[in-house]
């Protein structure tokens, strides 16, 4: 059995009214030395890193863009993102556990709540950002969508 490599990160986002545009957006990756570190695109990161950043900020667009076709009024998105991959650098799995906190004002505007629909047709559409579809059959992939606050 081959030696599993690990990685994991940290994405936090605001999105004000009216607009509910990505603002202050932040990752953060887990160093090997278990340090939380702010990640900055650069052409000196290594090339994996991007990809796997890349993923994470695929499946937070189609989140974002989601709730707000649904009039769903985010406030906040957090999110926990793990990936494992073989010591060949092929992956094994991703994992990604988003939270979102609701605008509570807007969502009384809106009627109250949030259904179990919007919800599951949310997470369904993440799940369907190209970069996620073009992972292999044989990457084992879950994401999950909750409401907290």
């Amino acid at each position: 059995m081959t030696p599993e490599r690990l990685f994991r990160f940290r994405l936090q986002s605001r999105h004000s009214a009216p607009e509910r545009a990505s603002t202050d957006l932040a990752v953060q990756w887990l160093s090997p030395e278990g340090l939380w570190e702010p990640q900055e695109l650069t052409l000196t990161m290594p090339g994996f890193r991007i990809y796997l950043i890349s993923l994470l900020l695929c499946q937070h667009f189609y989140l974002v863009a989601n709730a707000r076709e649904r009039g769903i009024p985010l406030e906040r998105v957090e999110a926990d993102f793990a990936v494992s991959a073989g010591e060949d650098w092929i992956l094994h799995s991703v994992t990604g556990d988003f939270q979102i906190q609701l605008d509570g004002s807007a969502l009384v505007q809106r009627g109250g709540s949030m259904s179990e629909e919007d919800l599951a047709f949310i997470e369904e559409r993440m799940k369907a950002c190209p970069v996620s579809r073009n992972l292999a059959s044989s990457v084992e992939k879950r994401t999950r969508l909750k409401v907290f606050g």
